[in-house]
């Protein structure tokens, strides 16, 4: 048993980070032990490729508005370890990591003579979040964010009242399959029998999730982006019309947060949430990381893009407001990405570009992505604290950090 936090947080982040399985029955003993804590509260399961995050906490902060009481857990973390778990926005106490954590290592006396391993990273994080939810007894809703795919992701042993999937594009494919059919389906298989499913309309692979949920009799929702209207973007709000919603504003930046909205919008009005408890809840939406503007004079803005599909979102709000503005592009990124692809499409769209590093062994090396990089103005700096500077003295640029969440993390905390 750990006596202090510190150096149970460093026993968890020390644990595999992910088991192979063909199924979910391990996972679903581990919560027995603990008498299923997942089953005792209503749970709302956000899965996608991008945007989790985002609507995670679109949805957390308009059901707040209306006054209910709201727990979340996502992963990974910008700011600090407890981020992954809330209730009503503030994160996790360190006393209740330590008491949950020690909780669950007293059970690894009866996992050995079982026979069976120790719970992975987002095993031992999946559980302590149940755990905890379960002991708030105000607790309305929590909502939970899929960690990979869908299927056999370790959150996938609930019964939420409602599922969703934000969008579908390429990341992990050694896990969830090589094509955008393959993902889909392993994303899909979050639909529960009878549980309400909601997704953006996709034209090509719509039919999955039709099919899907007639299969399973689950009433599905297609939230449509052609029922978005007088789009506005620049780097202190998005605002659009949706259906019957006139100026719905966000501070969240980009016109693929107008997505997340309209599917966070649906999901609530299914809840019967008011319009006025809609309208103030995206206003007051704030998700670290994500085109966040650190610093407005000089202009500095860090984005956790890490992915084709991310990317893709980053150069279209790059597009819209370049007109304004020159861009410096800081790039790091993981090293079992799609780099080619990311810089090939980021390049396109900024003046300059930095390579560099983050301080994580899944970093790329800078010379690498220099390398893949054809554009003519470009260098690598892998002194962080130096791109920093320099950034920080340039008022003629805008600059935008972006590649890995681990990267933005490690900038965020410098600034």
């Amino acid at each position: 048993m750990f006596k202090n936090v510190e150096e149970l947080i460093s026993f968890i982040e020390s644990q595999k980070r992910n088991e192979r399985k063909e199924n979910l029955d391990y996972f679903r003993k581990l919560c027995f032990l603990f008498e299923n804590p997942q089953n005792k509260k209503r749970l709302i399961h956000i899965g996608g490729t991008n945007g989790k995050g985002s609507t995670v906490s679109y949805i957390q902060n308009i059901l707040m508005n209306a006054g209910f009481n709201v727990g979340t857990y996502i992963s990974p973390y910008i700011i600090c370890f407890n981020e992954r778990i809330t209730y009503n926005g503030k994160y996790i106490p360190n006393e209740d990591v330590l008491r949950i954590g020690n909780m669950i290592i007293s059970k690894y006396l009866e996992l050995d003579k079982e026979g069976l391993r120790h719970p992975s990273f987002f095993e031992f994080m999946t559980l302590m979040a149940f755990i905890y939810f379960s002991e708030i007894e105000d607790l309305d809703y929590a909502v939970i964010e899929v960690g990979i795919g869908g299927l056999l992701d370790t959150t996938n042993i609930i019964r939420p009242i409602i599922s969703a999937v934000t969008n579908v594009s390429y990341d992990h494919m050694n896990v969830l399959g090589n094509t955008l059919g393959e993902i889909w389906d392993n994303k899909l298989g979050i639909v529960k029998p009878g549980i309400p499913f909601f997704t953006i309309k996709d034209g090509e692979y719509l039919h999955k999730a039709i099919d899907k949920c007639k299969s399973l009799n689950s009433p599905l929702t297609i939230v449509d982006r052609n029922d978005i209207k007088n789009i506005k973007i620049d780097i202190n709000y998005t605002e659009f019309d949706y259906k019957d919603y006139d100026g719905i504003k966000l501070k969240l930046l980009g016109a693929h947060q107008i997505e997340n909205a309209i599917l966070a919008i649906e999901i609530c009005r299914f809840l019967q949430i008011r319009k006025e408890n809609i309208y103030d809840g995206l206003l007051n939406t704030f998700w670290p990381g994500r085109l966040e503007v650190v610093s407005k004079k000089p202009l500095i803005i860090i984005d956790g893009s890490h992915n084709i599909g991310g990317i893709t979102a980053l150069s279209k709000f790059i597009e819209a407001i370049k007109d304004k503005h020159r861009v410096r592009l800081i790039f790091a990124v993981s090293a079992n990405k799609d780099k080619d692809a990311m810089i090939n499409l980021l390049e396109h769209y900024v003046d300059e570009i930095i390579f560099t590093h983050f301080m994580y062994k899944r970093s790329d090396e800078s010379i690498n992505l220099y390398n893949l990089s054809h554009h003519v103005n470009k260098r690598i700096v892998d002194d962080v604290d130096e791109i920093i500077a320099l950034t920080k003295a340039d008022n003629d640029f805008l600059n935008i950090y972006c590649g890995s969440l681990y990267f933005i993390s490690e900038i965020r905390n410098k600034f």
